[in-house]
């Protein structure tokens, strides 16, 4: 992808939390807000994985804190904000990356996988979300990006439980944007389209997928992690200050909103 220049110092004293910071999507963009000079907070489930991102952020001159936390547990999450909040003294912004995705087909999918999807989810933006606005009220300033999808437009079947999750997350985002507006709090949602992330790369028949997908594009060419960065790097900064309860496809222009 052709990157925007890296804006030194647009995050300087700013702190951004980032749950399913560790791996993908998540990390990609804790990478690029630190380059330009935020605070970091990686909440992720795996541990592994948020000692080797905390430590390739602090290689590279950033300041990292990580917090191992199931985002659909509602201690466990907001124990990780006050910590956060408590290690750097502001939570400027909250992205929401962490999600599961299991492709089942409709006529399989069991409620308990249902409604563990939509735990992780969409309780998990919730929880979040409802852990931030107070800190970010007192702040008078707060940015919250919740990330949903382009499946969300199409539908398919064997998504059913993330399709509408990720739904709900479009709905809450706007509900987030009314509460926040007046205290100097944006909430947009980002829908990624087909990504070249980990967990994409690492399934079945993908370069057919893309080869698919990519013709339809307005811009073709396979998205990368750094695409979804970009965006969460304006919208979480002070510059988007008059955007709020938005979706912003990032997929190609492969689908209008």
């Amino acid at each position: 992808m052709e990157s925007s220049e890296i804006v030194a110092g647009r995050y300087a004293g700013r702190s951004v939390l980032i749950t399913g910071g560790a791996n993908g999507l998540g990390f990609a963009s804790a990478e690029r807000l630190g380059r330009e000079g935020a605070a970091l907070g990686i909440m992720d489930l795996d541990e592994a994985a948020i000692e080797r991102s905390v430590a390739r952020l602090r290689e590279q001159g950033i300041e990292a804190h990580g917090y191992l936390a199931d985002v659909s547990d509602e201690a466990q999450h907001r124990g990780a904000v006050a910590d956060f909040q408590a290690a750097t003294g502001r939570v400027d912004a909250i992205v929401m990356m962490a999600a599961i995705f299991p492709e089942v087909p409709f006529d399989e999918l069991s409620l308990d996988t249902w409604r563990q999807v939509n735990a992780v989810n969409l309780d998990g933006a919730f929880i979040g979300a409802q852990a931030v606005l107070p800190i970010m009220r007192e702040q008078g300033f707060g940015r919250i990006v919740t990330i949903a999808s382009e499946t969300f437009l199409i539908g398919f079947g064997p998504l059913a439980s993330y399709i509408a999750s990720k739904a709900g997350v479009i709905g809450l985002t706007r509900v987030l944007a009314r509460e926040g507006g007046a205290h100097g709090i944006t909430a947009n949602c980002i829908l990624p389209g087909l990504i070249g992330s980990e967990q994409n790369l690492a399934r079945p028949n993908i370069d057919d997928t893309f080869d698919m997908i990519v013709p339809t594009q307005c811009i073709p060419r396979r998205g990368e992690p750094g695409d979804i960065a970009e965006a969460v790097a304006y919208l979480a900064s002070p510059a988007a200050s008059f955007i709020t309860g938005q979706s912003i496809a990032v997929g190609g222009g492969d689908r209008f909103l």
